[in-house]
């Protein structure tokens, strides 16, 4: 329903702007006209005038009409580039999350995977995707410790989060911790931890 209502508001506003379009083209259309035919019998440039006013709006809108269509069509095989790459890296991070294998970021398999990966998303993903990929990949690499590995696990719900926007959900209802608790047992943990680490930072 959502992604009807989406789609529905982006058709409405691409109409909107067809159709100004199509009224600026027409007014200079007229405008040249009448400077065209300035001192001709006004049956005859008024005519001259409708006449090139409708050949103008003709190929606007052919003109426009194109550019939409292939900008829609551009965005299509985007989006269907995109869905596979994210499906296959959520599924290879929970893979791994759910083998005990998410701290072990120098294990071949996660260094093949981050190689794989990271080009095609760097091709397709969104922006906030990709920003939330490289933060992730870099928080991972760096952890050590056990609280650096659970902010890890928190940079992996940001970028679960990027990726189901990128989908189309809105998402206003998820909150922090929520993804986690799917395929983290003691998330709640976790975020009791992280938050009492929050509070307990000097503030300046």
């Amino acid at each position: 329903m959502r992604a009807f209502i989406k789609g529905l508001g982006a058709l409405a506003l691409l109409t909107a702007l067809l159709l100004g379009a199509v009224e600026v083209v027409a007014f200079f259309a007229r405008r040249i006209g009448r400077q065209m035919f300035h001192g001709v019998n006004p049956t005859v440039s008024a005519a001259a005038v409708a006449a090139m006013s409708t050949v103008a709006v003709a190929v606007a809108t052919l003109v426009i009409g194109r550019y939409f269509e292939r900008r829609a069509a551009v965005e299509t095989e985007i989006r269907s580039s995109k869905i596979p790459v994210y499906s296959r890296l959520v599924e290879s991070l929970l893979r791994m999350i759910l083998r005990g294998e998410a701290a072990a970021s120098g294990t071949e398999e996660m260094v093949e995977e981050l190689r794989q990966i990271t080009p095609q998303l760097i091709a397709w993903a969104s922006d906030d995707v990709l920003v939330e990929w490289s933060r992730f990949k870099r928080s991972i690499a760096e952890a050590s410790t056990d609280s650096e590995r659970e902010s890890a696990l928190f940079d992996l719900e940001k970028l679960l989060m990027a990726i189901r926007r990128d989908y189309g959900h809105k998402g206003r209802t998820v909150k922090e911790g929520d993804l986690l608790g799917l395929f983290i047992n003691d998330a709640n943990e976790l975020l009791t931890r992280r938050r009492n680490s929050a509070r307990s930072r000097p503030t300046h």
